[in-house]
């Protein structure tokens, strides 16, 4: 199918973008990479009547840590990417929507603070997707099998949203519904992702199992995030992708190793419990069964992983 004529809007602010969404109605779509919104259009998945493009809106294309907002007058100029307030936050990251997954990859402060994101982000589709692809698009589309979601859950990332009046913080693990559905509302568009401080001795890590080396969607991926203090693990969290309705945040891994020691033994129980919370679809990618057996397989490898970066 070819693209219906629709009418194709640039703006230079964030604010003329809210307006314009506003004004557009239900037929009024934003568009950051199109690596999501395209083929959907194309295969009549979705319809829409206008596009608006966040192309030009630099400052959501921000990847900041703590130390440069705090340390560079500079970068308070930046306070237009959200009210001031945010600045006061305790937050390592500050990721601006329109961050590419070859960003996160690339970046050397995410790599340092985030291993687990930017692994997630290097696993994605091929290298043309993530040269196009942003991080606000991939947890739009929510996806159940998008790759980034997963990893951010075990951070407790938290979203900005907003609208013509005003902005409102979301907890990410609020804001997948189902799939393709979320908690943004028809006027709201995504301006940040925060991840907030981890104390040391923390880890993360991301694994994920696809039927080819190409661009081939996830049949499992498993994040997981490790803090451990005097031998023990004092806070633990795993979260699945592709293996339920929406990116599934395992809680009762939490209860099971929090307090353990960090052992081969309770990772092989956690990776029991993962597959066993899951909630595999069927399809030619696999069975059940089959994906409920590399959720446990992967939740090991991560959780193995996450401490081994925490220590």
């Amino acid at each position: 199918m070819r693209i219906k004529e629709l009418e194709y809007h640039s703006p230079s602010s964030l604010i003329q973008a809210c307006r314009l969404l506003k004004s557009g109605g239900s037929g009024a779509k934003i568009l950051a990479g199109g690596t999501d919104i395209l083929p959907d259009l194309k295969k009549g998945r979705i319809s829409a009547a206008s596009l608006i493009s966040l192309a030009r809106l630099n400052e959501l294309k921000k990847i900041e840590g703590e130390a440069e907002r705090h340390n560079s007058g500079s970068r308070q100029s930046s306070a237009r990417f959200h009210p001031s307030t945010l600045y006061p936050l305790p937050s390592t990251l500050l990721l601006g929507p329109l961050v590419t997954p070859n960003m996160l990859a690339g970046s050397e402060l995410v790599r340092r603070i985030f291993p687990g994101l930017s692994e997630a982000a290097g696993s994605m589709a091929a290298n043309q997707i993530r040269n196009l692809a942003t991080i606000g698009g991939n947890l739009c589309s929510a996806v159940p099998s998008a790759d980034l979601p997963p990893v951010l859950l075990t951070v407790e990332a938290e979203l900005f949203l907003t609208s013509h009046a005003g902005e409102r913080r979301l907890p990410l693990r609020d804001f997948f519904l189902g799939p393709r559905r979320t908690a943004i509302r028809r006027t709201e568009i995504l301006t940040g992702i925060l991840i907030p401080k981890l104390p040391r001795g923390t880890g993360t890590a991301y694994e994920r199992f696809q039927a080819r080396d190409a661009s081939a969607l996830a049949i499992a991926a498993s994040a997981a995030r490790l803090t451990v203090k005097g031998g023990k693990i004092v806070k633990a969290l795993v979260a699945i992708g592709a293996c339920a309705p929406t990116p599934l945040l395992i809680e009762a891994v939490g209860g099971l190793l929090t307090g353990k020691e960090p052992s081969e033994q309770n990772f092989a129980r956690a990776g029991e419990l993962a597959a066993q919370c899951v909630k595999p679809i069927i399809d030619i990618r696999g069975c059940e069964q089959y994906r409920r057996e590399i959720c446990r397989v992967l939740t090991i490898r991560a959780l193995k992983r996450a401490f081994q970066k925490a220590v």
